[in-house]
């Protein structure tokens, strides 16, 4: 058997069986629970009247309103109420200042456009939504009146957007906006996914290790290739349930609008998933280290503390980057392999960060990843089959020196 074939004979067993596990489906289960609860019961228990404060520039918008307040009812509660506050104004320059100011959430120039503050989100704000529909109702209802509409006009009117849409910054507001959302959210999900399955890994080694299963496997196997392979197992079995669960919160976000999210900028979001993979293995290395030091499963959350301590440390650094990405600090956090993955993402989400440090940032944590493998494989042969108080990291790497 290849090396190649061991790992993932390694790798498919971790899946197959942790993805069977009553621990792993009752996470899994209860932080999709938890997601749905904090999205979707304000939106179901909210109750009560709604109202949309909609400023108007020109005449010609009562139909149109009409039709979007009885759009907004069958979409929702039936008996809850849904009203349009219009607040009619003189030009563009006083509905700038109204949305300014706050008195209205989006204005109707002359039934062909909608002028909003910012950025309409992940499909738009809800009152957005409401209007483009309610305007699609309009254009149909004058389309088919009195004429030959084929099935073409009518698919076309739904497909596209009949108000055109305009913010006050413009598009580069807006992107500005989505960039500083990438740059907090990324952040804190990184964190998340490093401390809560990363420790996956950790627990994964350890606890077949105090079953004694590993002597068995090590009949067949050489302990790098077991320790790859459960690395690379758990590791995209972590990603998986991760991405599962950020995909379901987008979908309630748009089902429910409980808030708007903006339009994701391409680069940020392929460095976001880049640096995401990166960092994750970055710290599954290094959690599937600890776990070959430990004997029993007690032992486990005092090897991961270090680890765990340095992750802290990268995510609070990252702080300092957001107020100043472009500060000699930002840069030196740059090339620092276990804080890169928490500060390039920022970096390039603000765009204050050169080519050659982005690319040289990968290749530092590329080359950190692939030393700590090794490092972590030798340990990993040392500490494997020690049993009875927890190895230093020098004394498992001499041991596997010694055989």
């Amino acid at each position: 058997m290849t090396s190649f074939q061991a790992v993932k004979l390694v790798t498919l067993r971790e899946i197959r069986e942790r993805a069977r596990s009553k621990a792993f489906l009752g996470s899994g289960l209860f932080t999709l629970l938890l997601l749905a609860a904090v999205l979707v019961l304000p939106a179901v228990m909210g109750g009560g009247a709604k109202t949309f404060e909609v400023g108007v520039v020109g005449d010609g918008h009562d139909s149109l309103l009409a039709v979007a307040e009885t759009l907004a009812v069958d979409g929702s509660d039936p008996e809850q109420e849904v009203t349009f506050d219009v607040v009619r104004l003189g030009d563009r320059s006083a509905a700038e200042a109204a949305l300014v100011a706050g008195d209205v959430e989006i204005v109707l120039l002359d039934e062909t456009a909608l002028l909003r503050e910012g950025s309409g989100g992940f499909g738009g704000s809800e009152v957005e939504r409401i209007l483009q529909r309610a305007a699609a109702t309009v254009q149909l209802e004058e389309a088919l009146e009195g004429s030959s509409a084929s099935v073409t006009d009518v698919a076309a009117i739904f497909s596209s957007q009949p108000l055109a849409v305009e913010s006050l910054g413009g598009a580069e507001s807006e992107l500005d906006e989505a960039r500083s959302i990438i740059a907090y959210g990324g952040l804190i999900l990184m964190y998340m996914a490093v401390l809560s399955f990363g420790a996956w890994t950790l627990t994964g080694i350890a606890e077949e290790k105090s079953s004694r299963v590993v002597e068995v496997l090590l009949a067949t196997l050489r302990p790098w290739q077991l320790l790859a392979g459960k690395i690379l197992g758990i590791g995209l079995l972590g990603l998986a349930q991760f991405a599962i669960t950020v995909a379901m919160a987008l979908v309630l976000i748009r089902v429910t609008g409980a808030f708007d999210l903006p339009a994701i900028p391409v680069d940020s979001a392929v460095t976001l998933v880049v640096w995401f993979v990166l960092g994750y293995s970055l710290f599954s290395v290094a959690f599937g280290t600890a776990g070959a030091l430990v004997s029993r499963m007690e032992d486990a959350q005092t090897a991961a503390f270090p680890i765990s301590f340095v992750a802290v440390l990268g995510f609070f650094a990252a702080f300092a980057v957001l107020g100043n990405p472009g500060s000699t600090l930002s840069t030196v956090l740059t090339f620092v392999p276990f804080s890169a993955p928490f500060v390039v993402p920022i970096r390039v989400a603000f765009q204050e960060i050169p080519l050659w440090e982005h690319l040289g940032a990968g290749v530092v944590t590329i080359i950190t990843i692939v030393a700590l493998v090794r490092f972590a494989g030798r340990v990993y042969a040392g500490g494997l089959l020690h049993f009875g108080k927890r190895l230093s990291l020098r004394q498992a790497y001499r041991s596997a020196e010694i055989r």
